[in-house]
């Protein structure tokens, strides 16, 4: 397996309370260290803010920059955005949905959004979320895109906070989700797993309608909040 590869290191992939994988020292150290201290912090700083307190640069506006980043990173984030990476993915979700697993067979993928014959697009993230106020959190519970596949999160911690962990909800009734947004939850399943907020720490899930989940509050927060965020989405609409 490619040595960027944030599944290397893959030991169980969870069925319940929705298809997910947590991973403690996903990549080797020294590569692990590497990116950390080249990660892009005044380009991604510049970034607008969103509406979750975050800073974002996705790889296909990367694509279209001139690269201030490192070989090592654009590599990175080649890997994981590749029909390969796509592929490992779909294997480990492939056991717990049929109807997916037919759906694969006529996947065509793209780097960022496309338009053109793919039905599916890969993208990854940096992702800076700022210091929120002390027990507030970034994101309440919630469903993803409708059109999403599976989204995934490698964590950077540069600090000595507590929390910020990725939460795993139990949902025990459908949730609305859209195609468009995200779907805010106020009658939230109990949080069964949290994927602790953690240096080389990877959580990811397969998105469906009961994948629920949050982040949960940092406590003593002196740093921001990184994470590479990986995500395969549909081009259009699913219906199942």
């Amino acid at each position: 397996m490619n040595k960027l590869s944030v599944l290397q290191n893959l030991k169980k992939v969870y069925a319940k309370p929705y298809p997910h994988v947590i991973i403690e020292n996903a990549l080797d150290e020294d590569i692990f260290l590497e990116l950390k201290s080249t990660l892009p912090e005044s380009y991604v700083s510049n970034r607008p803010i969103g509406p979750d307190n975050s800073r974002r640069v996705k790889y296909h506006v990367l694509q279209e920059d001139n690269w201030p980043i490192s070989n090592l990173w654009q590599e990175f984030f080649e890997f994981h955005t590749s029909k390969e990476f796509f592929d490992q993915v779909l294997d480990m979700w492939e056991p717990f949905n049929v109807k997916y697993a037919i759906a694969r067979g006529r996947v065509v993928i793209e780097k960022g959004k496309a338009y053109n014959k793919a039905n599916c697009y890969t993208d990854c993230q940096f992702v800076r979320h700022n210091v929120v106020t002390e027990g507030a959190t970034t994101r309440t519970p919630h469903v993803d895109n409708k059109n999403e596949v599976y989204a995934g999160l490698l964590y950077f911690k540069h600090d000595n906070s507590t929390g910020g962990g990725f939460n795993i909800h139990k949902q025990t009734f459908e949730s609305g989700w859209d195609s468009k947004q995200n779907n805010e939850l106020y009658e939230p399943g109990p949080i069964v797993k949290t994927c602790e907020y953690k240096d080389n720490n990877f959580v990811m899930f397969f998105n469906q309608k009961y994948a629920v989940h949050s982040v949960e509050p940092r406590a003593g927060a002196q740093s921001p909040r990184w994470s590479i965020n990986m995500i395969g989405r549909w081009t259009q609409t699913r219906n199942w």
